[in-house]
């Protein structure tokens, strides 16, 4: 068996930052379905069969506390089976100590979290919370998590060093996929957008404050105005802040799973899925829609945190910058990619270099990078 190792990846808002993903790990079964937010795929699973990644490999878990403690840039953590979530503490402990930035994702349809992982891992919003934002219900409220306490025949841990009650470290953020939810509910969503129905919301906000949310993109479906806009102010009604798009890239297999979930709730899926528009995701449409009710539609890229050193995290919150100006440029998006790529790979102290006047001098720093660098750092003085 290979050694496990960090596969890496493009640090970029369209994948939530995620620069580390690991090249095994002990995959949930069952028949929830997760986006890769690594690739946009459809995360392995034991739905529908499993590709042969998919199989629960050998995993050792020191190996995985390891390469984080190791890592300086977003290392993904996807959802887990029932079994393993002490997994899941460790790593959270191993960042917290070490300062790496951690995107850590749960299915909102609920995999249940270990009680020595924190506070704010225990309160992820599951099945009781977050469904009845995404279809009707006729149950009535349902308690949030907030209040439950242990499940039954465990016990109340203390926090692991570095974790808190008041919600997760600054180097990690929790996302939210709401993928499996939206696969569930499809008709219900359908048929109540297209009446302009709103159900209650038995939900209290809190739950959903500190979390990142997920809205996974799919050409013809999840980026329609008409079911963006309806699901976007019930999000916002139920505590929601922040809202970020994952545009899906669906291989063959991928649209045949999906598209099996799909058929009993609506059964035109097949053709929408495989015979509709291959065009990419409307994401125009969904900035629009979660501008409108007043959401966060943009990940802040994750930093790293003490003991790391304050320039790696000056020059991962500049090349962050750099392609998000990249993004929103018509002219000269290239030079500010470029400039972000060397930042990260580098890890130049572009404080020092700036205040030395070597911007001039670092061959990669090209205008109009240069610039933008130069009134990010003189803004950052000024605050």
């Amino acid at each position: 068996m290979t050694p496990l190792a960090l596969r890496e990846h493009v640090a970029e808002p369209a994948n939530l930052w995620i620069r580390h993903g690991f090249s095994r790990w002990p995959w949930p079964g069952g028949e929830d379905l997760w986006c890769d937010l690594a690739t946009g795929g459809l995360g392995p699973s034991a739905a529908g069969g499993q590709r042969p990644s998919a199989v629960r490999p050998s995993f050792v878990d020191a190996e995985a506390v390891d390469l984080v403690r190791s890592a300086t840039d977003v290392v993904y953590v996807p959802p887990l089976p029932a079994d393993r979530e002490s997994l899941r503490a460790a790593i959270v402990e191993a960042a917290s100590a070490s300062g790496a930035p951690l995107l850590i994702q749960t299915v909102a349809d609920g995999l249940p979290v270990a009680p020595d992982s924190g506070r704010y891992l225990r309160e992820l919003p599951g099945a009781a919370s977050v469904q009845p934002i995404l279809g009707a219900t006729d149950s009535g409220p349902s308690p949030g998590p907030t209040d439950s306490g242990p499940s039954p025949g465990s016990t109340e841990a203390e926090p692991s060093p570095g974790s808190t009650d008041a919600g997760p470290p600054p180097n990690v953020v929790v996302a939210i996929d709401l993928l499996d939810s939206l696969v569930r509910h499809a008709a219900t969503l359908r048929e109540e957008f297209k009446e302009n129905r709103q159900p209650s919301l038995p939900l209290e906000p809190p739950p959903l404050q500190d979390a990142t949310l997920v809205w996974p993109l799919v050409t013809g479906w999840t980026d329609q105005p008409g079911i963006l806009e309806s699901a976007m102010a019930r999000l916002a009604a139920a505590g929601a802040r922040r809202v970020v798009p994952r545009a899906m890239a669906l291989d063959a297999r991928d649209r045949r799973l999906l598209a099996g979930h799909l058929q009993t709730t609506w059964p035109e899926a097949f053709d929408a899925l495989f015979h509709g528009d291959e065009s990419p995701p409307d994401a125009p449409a969904f900035r629009g829609a979660a501008e409108a009710a007043g959401l966060e539609f943009r990940l802040p890229r994750p930093l790293p945190a003490p003991p790391l050193p304050a320039r790696l995290r000056l020059a991962r919150e500049l090349a962050g910058h750099l392609i998000e100006l990249g993004d929103a440029a018509a002219t000269g998006g290239d030079a500010c990619y470029r400039a972000a790529r060397f930042l990260d790979r580098d890890e130049v102290d572009i404080e020092a270099a700036a205040r030395e006047g070597n911007l001039g001098v670092l061959p990669w720093l090209e205008a109009p990078a240069k610039r933008a660098a130069e009134r990010w750092l003189a803004s950052r003085h000024r605050h």
